[in-house]
């Protein structure tokens, strides 16, 4: 049996979904992931408006709108969907989430690891400021969110975990290395559950991630090589590692 997971009150079957951006742009690439043994779909992270531009490469998408109307179809799958969504500034963040949230997506991945987060909303700056803007987040959408860290993250990983159990964060999606992700489930007290971002590529990856305390796991450098028949393949390695 395939390990699974909860974040807030949604359910997963399987605990690995894609992470933004890997195999989530196209609605050919999403409907393959739903059809998938993915245990969710992320969404690529989207803006209010259609973005390009060439300093902040990662985070071209065509605006939020052209996504809306693929999530009754992904639904038909019924498997948890996940809408990453990025801003400027409070308010575009709180519209997207709000939108999202009304057109039926499950889970609501508040990046702030992109490069033109950090330039233009600065949201590390002010810890009062990032705790408001979870915290709208939270009760535009009315669904739980998951906040996405950069790599490097400017502040003490204590205080980070006390500043996402402040905003009532349900999960936070951090970097799978010792440096970030082990780091911060050895900060001891409450705190929102952890999706560890890459270096899983097999079974025994997995196995090794959620033994160190993660609840799910985001699939990237893997999935864009192997494709989504790599949900299956991790699935079944985990398997019979674990003897299920």
């Amino acid at each position: 049996m395939s390990p699974s997971a909860k974040i807030g009150d949604v359910e997963l079957a399987f605990c690995a979904m894609n992470a933004a951006g890997t195999w989530s742009t196209t609605a050919e690439e999403l409907v393959a992931l739903a059809k998938s043994s993915a245990g969710a779909v992320v969404v690529r992270s989207t803006t209010l408006h259609p973005f390009l531009h060439p300093e902040f490469r990662s985070l071209h998408n065509p605006g939020y709108d052209r996504y809306l109307p693929l999530l009754a179809e992904l639904a038909t799958y019924r498997k948890p969907l996940v809408a990453s969504i990025a801003g400027a500034s409070v308010e575009e963040y709180v519209t997207l989430a709000r939108a999202f949230g009304e057109a039926g997506a499950h889970l609501i991945e508040v990046n702030l690891a992109e490069p033109y987060v950090a330039a233009t909303l600065c949201p590390w700056d002010d810890h009062g400021e990032l705790v408001r803007l979870l915290a709208a987040v939270r009760a535009a959408a009315a669904r739980p969110i998951l906040v996405k860290c950069p790599e490097r993250i400017p502040l003490p990983l204590a205080t980070l975990r006390g500043l996402l159990c402040a905003a009532g964060a349900d999960a936070v999606v951090l970097v799978n290395t010792f440096a970030v992700m082990e780091k911060f489930l050895l900060v001891p007290g409450p705190g929102p559950v952890v999706v560890a971002l890459g270096g899983v590529q097999s079974g025994y990856d997995l196995a090794t991630t959620l033994r160190k305390g993660a609840e799910a796991v985001q699939l990237s450098t893997a999935l864009a090589v192997e494709g989504p028949s790599l949900f299956a393949r991790v699935a079944r390695e985990h398997a019979a590692l674990v003897g299920g």
